[in-house]
């Protein structure tokens, strides 16, 4: 019965990978796997825990470093994302405080998150980028003049 709770774990992991795109993620749940297929031969929790551990230190020091090499890091395949930061995007999908909603920016739909409600069709601003989320917040009246100049 243990196995299905790896599996469980496994899932959740690749779903936290999903937001983070790092590829750590992805390895714990390649070791929850691991352990899963160790419960299925009904091994201790012991055993299973330390497969788990060993086998996540293994596809770290094997696996992760053959994956970057196999897909290049987004600083030399994208141009520079810093350069969005300042720039208006627009609400395409509500965003509330702890959530994620989409932006537009540049004719691009990306995963936004503000520190306040913002609704459809408003505009924001940039005011940073983490992986493959853009911080928004609503424009100020320092924003406002700065386009009237």
């Amino acid at each position: 019965m243990l196995w299905i709770l790896w599996c469980i774990l496994a899932v959740l992991l690749v779903i936290v990978e999903l937001s983070t795109g790092t590829f750590y993620f992805l390895v714990l749940a390649c070791s929850a796997l691991t352990a899963m297929v160790s419960a299925w031969f009904h091994l201790s929790l012991l055993i299973q825990v330390a497969v788990f551990t060993i086998s996540a230190f293994l596809f770290y020091v094997c696996l992760l470093p053959s994956i970057r090499k196999l897909i290049p890091a987004s600083k030399e395949t994208l141009p520079s994302i810093d350069r969005f930061i300042g720039q208006k995007a627009y609400v395409i999908s509500e965003i509330k405080p702890g959530e994620v909603g989409l932006v537009k920016l540049n004719s691009e739909l990306w995963s936004a998150i503000a520190d306040e409600n913002i609704r459809e069709g408003e505009e924001v601003i940039v005011i940073e980028v983490k992986v493959s989320k853009l911080y928004v917040r609503k424009p100020s009246i320092d924003d406002l003049s700065k386009e009237d100049k």
